[in-house]
């Protein structure tokens, strides 16, 4: 099986008709933190909803070595990048804003980002990961270090088409 590119997927992304769909059975929301929903996972990639409250953040983070799309589907999200400097301090390189339908390309080549809720209430955004990815490296704010941290769901439903 050959490697799908960025563009394929940003094209499947484009595509899809996610607008069509109702993931209304698969949202879950916490006051706590942002949800992480499965809703599709095999040995070539993972579709997670993320379900977003007002102000609700992630930390700064990598991918493992795996390529992210973000599609935003309804609220409001920035996304600020960041990078190692030659003195090896992280350093922000730019940020931009996730309206609906935007979509956005991370991967640990271009560094590290982090993902906010900037939306006055909930935002629920679809991330695409090729291929799944089971730990990342967050930056943790108390130490001022990057640690490995084991990523969970908060929920696990997977999608099955119907013939």
């Amino acid at each position: 099986m050959s490697k799908s590119s960025k563009e394929d997927y940003s094209i499947l992304l484009r595509s899809f008709g996610l607008d069509g769909i109702d993931f209304q059975p698969v949202e879950s929301w916490s006051s706590e933190k942002y949800t992480r929903n499965c809703i599709y996972r095999d040995d070539v990639f993972e579709l997670i909803l993320l379900c977003w409250e007002a102000g609700q953040e992630t930390p700064i983070h990598g991918h493992d070595g795996e390529d992210c799309w973000v599609y935003m589907m309804k609220g409001e999200l920035q996304e600020v990048y960041y990078t190692i400097d030659t003195q090896n301090y992280l350093r922000e390189e730019r940020s931009q804003r996730l309206a609906p339908k935007q979509i956005s390309f991370m991967n640990d080549k271009i560094g590290f980002h982090k993902l906010k809720n900037v939306n006055q209430g909930r935002s629920i955004s679809l991330h695409l990961y090729a291929k799944p990815i089971e730990h990342c490296r967050s930056f943790d704010d108390t130490s001022g270090r990057f640690i490995k941290t084991k990523l969970n769901y908060d929920t696990y439903q997977q999608v099955v088409c119907k013939d």
